[in-house]
């Protein structure tokens, strides 16, 4: 299978009380995950709260997080997010991953200052040529401030090992636009380039399967997420509308609830021992924790 195709969960990186990464957890955890019929994991995404962890404990998590799906599914392929404000320490990161035996890189573009064009370019040029492995591009410009234009993004899908592009849009409808011009744009180049939506309730409005879903919440509900995709993709019009009906009432309220803090929450509800998001981040009220395991109650098993 091409790299970044299918479901790719992104787990959380679980937290002890005292503030530590709790690495039990985490594998107890990636291990359940690699069981349960996603078709790839991504440790260190946002969802795996990157940006609050040292280089130490970043290559812990992927060390770890990797050896764990691994035992569970050999098959199954294990990515990692390497993104940091600065391209040497990107490059560090992505040479760490390799070394742990990832099967691809997730590279956004962080930064303090926001970057053009030419330098997100350039940057994705110097880490494709770093190391032999395909690498997925996150546009993710309410966090970056910086969207992949059309043109860049077929540009840079020509570069060797850049294999995907992961990206959400504000609707089914305008996503389904860029893809389709991105898919014209790249016409004559090889087809092994995968792009894949991402954004919470992009992805709930299940309209359509794109190359990929990437998410945060499949890895905590990964069999009812999985479900939902298989019915996209197989046109299963009865059965997208029920699961869909299903799940967005607990997807609507997740969406509502501030970013990465609500992932935390999602993950005590399903049973996920991922303690409180790393300070500055705060949990979400107890209230909102409580309908979320409410809404949680409401799912039927998927079949």
């Amino acid at each position: 299978m091409t790299a970044f195709r299918g479901l790719i969960a992104y787990p959380v990186t679980p937290f002890a009380e005292d503030g530590s990464v709790n690495h039990a957890e985490l594998e107890r955890h990636v291990d359940s995950l690699a069981r349960s019929g996603v078709d790839g994991i991504t440790l260190l995404g946002s969802s795996g709260s990157f940006a609050y962890l040292d280089p130490a404990e970043r290559r812990a998590v992927i060390a770890r997080g990797t050896a764990a799906a691994r035992g569970a599914g050999p098959a199954l392929p294990v990515y990692a997010g390497v993104s940091a404000v600065s391209t040497t320490e990107l490059l560090r990161h992505a040479e760490d991953a390799a070394a742990a035996g990832v099967d691809g890189l997730l590279v956004s573009t962080v930064s303090y200052v926001p970057l053009n064009d030419d330098e997100v370019a350039n940057q994705c040029r110097l880490v494709a040529s770093a190391v032999d492995l395909p690498i997925c591009l996150y546009s993710n410009p309410g966090t970056t401030a910086y969207a992949f234009p059309l043109g860049v993004s077929a540009e840079l899908s020509r570069v060797p090992g850049i294999a995907a592009l992961k990206e959400s849009a504000a609707d089914t409808a305008g996503f389904r636009e860029r893809y389709d011009r991105l898919r014209g744009l790249r016409a004559g180049s090889p087809e092994d380039f995968s792009h894949g939506m991402s954004g919470d309730a992009l992805i709930a409005e299940a309209g359509f399967a794109a190359d990929a879903w990437h998410s945060g919440p499949a890895s905590l509900l990964p069999h009812h997420f999985a479900a939902l995709r298989r019915a996209v993709v197989a046109g299963d019009a009865a059965g997208t509308g029920r699961l869909h009906a299903e799940l967005s009432p607990l997807l609507h309220a997740f969406t509502g609830l501030r970013k990465l803090s609500n992932l935390y929450a999602l993950a005590r509800a399903t049973g996920v021992d991922a303690g409180e998001p790393r300070l500055p981040l705060l949990p979400i009220p107890g209230s909102s924790q409580r309908e979320l395991s409410r809404l949680i109650d409401t799912l039927a098993e998927p079949l």
